[in-house]
């Protein structure tokens, strides 16, 4: 933001630096005031030259007056007939005629152009509008002759001395003066952003300083509030779930004494599975539960050496993971959690699929993209999405069943546990046989 605000200051000033030098040079004065007095000065005294002594000598004098930007000469004719002046051309006309007390009689004709010939005031997106300045004059002797002068005057708006001015001494000071407030009102905007998104991959941060304007002040203060009525919520959920998890292991024991005392049978054992069954869920459940309440601290994580690490543990034990290693990729996560989720996806794919693939790559600038695959029979289509709902479980066809190893609960914690980094995971069917398990995690 601070960025693309100083862009639009600096365009901004660059286009009222342009419209106040187009405005000057529609409107203002051509000449500039001390070369307006000098160009009027040696026409009076070139006028008094040419007046006042012979031929000759105001013709030598004349000439030695001129320089390389300067010509005088008498002539029977003018250099400048007579015409309708310009407003500039007729102000600097009566002035001279005033310095020499004139009268009307004697013509003066004054004719202000570029020294391409253009207008004085030509187009200003053109390299004649901005050639310098010509003036060609042409003054009535009492003898019938005219003193002819060309001239080349200052400009009083020139683009490069304007810009040169205006730039370092009025718009780079403002500019640097606004950029430096305009970082001091972004900052806590930049500092909030940068905590919405921790807190959106389950951490919790400490509340944020008040700084910066006011609305910035407000923003923080409903941030923090709103942080600390979520945090509230979860640990209230949070405890709920624990209690009724935890109240629900004194029944289940009392019903399997009970069971054990009745006569061995095929519904006893029935029931004694169903029962071991429930308990089996009321662990699991109160498992997630202390999982998500603690608040493991976040960090920065080699991914191949964690998945490294899972691999030699498995191999350890006997188990069919094949891991071939991959670049070395990093993300903020926090380790314990994230173990846990890649736990829970590989050992579906050695349960369900007979055994487990790993792979690590870039998926884009932003995202790493880990893979656990299988060969196993794979998912039906329609159930790609469901299984990742709480115990949920799937029999060979697809469908859903309570008969497995597990209660349902392992791909509802990983993708809850991958979320809460930022990231997705999703099932994907391998042609011609086997399962994906795709994990996408924002990397550094």
């Amino acid at each position: 933001m601070a960025n693309q605000l100083t862009l639009l200051l600096l365009v901004a000033l660059l286009a009222s630096n342009a419209l106040a030098l187009v405005w000057l040079r529609s409107t203002g004065a051509l000449i500039h005031p001390l070369s307006r007095q000098f160009v009027i000065e040696r026409l009076v005294t070139a006028y008094q030259v040419a007046d006042s002594l012979g031929a000759a000598d105001a013709q030598r004098l004349l000439a030695s007056m001129g320089s390389a930007d300067t010509h005088f000469w008498v002539a029977a004719e003018a250099e400048v007939e007579p015409f309708a002046m310009h407003p500039e051309e007729q102000r600097l006309s009566d002035e001279v005629r005033a310095h020499l007390a004139l009268p009307e009689a004697r013509g003066i004709s004054q004719q202000l152009e570029r020294v391409s010939g253009s207008q004085a005031r030509g187009h200003l997106f053109t390299p004649a509008g901005w050639a310098p300045l010509r003036l060609r004059s042409s003054i009535g002797l009492r003898d019938g002759r005219y003193l002819n002068i060309v001239q080349h005057p200052v400009s009083a708006y020139e683009m490069r001395r304007l810009l040169a001015y205006s730039l370092p001494v009025t718009s780079l000071p403002l500019l640097l003066i606004v950029v430096f407030f305009m970082r001091r009102i972004v900052r806590p905007v930049k500092a909030l952003a940068q905590a919405t998104e921790r807190v959106s991959r389950g951490e919790w941060i400490a509340p944020l300083p008040l700084s910066g304007p006011q609305e910035a002040r407000d923003l923080t203060t409903a941030f923090n509030l709103m942080q600390e009525r979520i945090a509230r919520h979860v640990e209230g959920r949070t405890r709920m779930l624990a209690a009724v998890s935890h109240d629900l292991n004194t029944p289940i024991t009392e019903l399997r004494l009970q069971l054990e005392l009745l006569e061995e049978g095929s519904a006893r054992d029935d029931m004694l599975e169903s029962l071991d069954e429930l308990r089996a869920m009321v662990r699991e459940t109160l498992d997630f539960v202390r999982g998500d309440a603690v608040q493991e601290a976040t960090v920065t994580v080699s991914l191949t050496e964690l998945l490294d690490d899972l691999a030699k543990r498995y191999r350890t034990l006997g188990q069919p993971v094949v891991w071939n290693g991959g670049p070395p990729l990093c993300c903020q996560c926090r380790p314990l959690a994230l173990k846990r989720a890649l736990t829970n996806l590989i050992d579906n794919a050695v349960h369900h699929g007979g055994d487990a693939s790993l792979r690590i790559y870039a998926d884009g600038p932003e995202m790493v993209r880990i893979e656990v695959l299988d060969h196993g029979p794979g998912i039906t289509p329609s159930w790609l999405e469901q299984v990742f709902e709480p115990f949920v479980q799937l029999s060979p066809g697809g469908g859903d069943t309570r008969n497995g190893g597990g209660v349902g609960l392992g791909l509802a914690i990983a993708r809850a546990c991958v979320q809460a980094h930022g990231g997705e995971l999703t099932l994907e069917n391998r042609p011609p046989a086997g399962l994906c398990a795709v994990v996408r995690l924002p990397a550094l």
